[in-house]
């Protein structure tokens, strides 16, 4: 069986430009799937959820 490797706040908070807070992180257990077309073993999966706010006032960074 392989192990997929996922993301975490940590690893997300350089995507974005400015002052973020995480408002919420939810994770479901691992769970494992078995083989299938484009994915030819077995192997584990977890879902989530991030929500986060934006910190600062300043909205014209584009």
């Amino acid at each position: 069986m392989t192990r997929q490797h996922y993301t975490s706040p940590e690893r997300l908070h350089p995507h974005f430009i400015g002052d973020w807070e995480v408002l919420l992180t939810l994770r479901t257990t691992e769970f494992t799937e078995r083989a299938h077309v484009g994915q030819l073993h077995d192997h584990t999966h977890s879902m989530g959820l991030l929500r986060g706010a934006r910190t600062s006032t300043l909205t014209d960074h584009f």
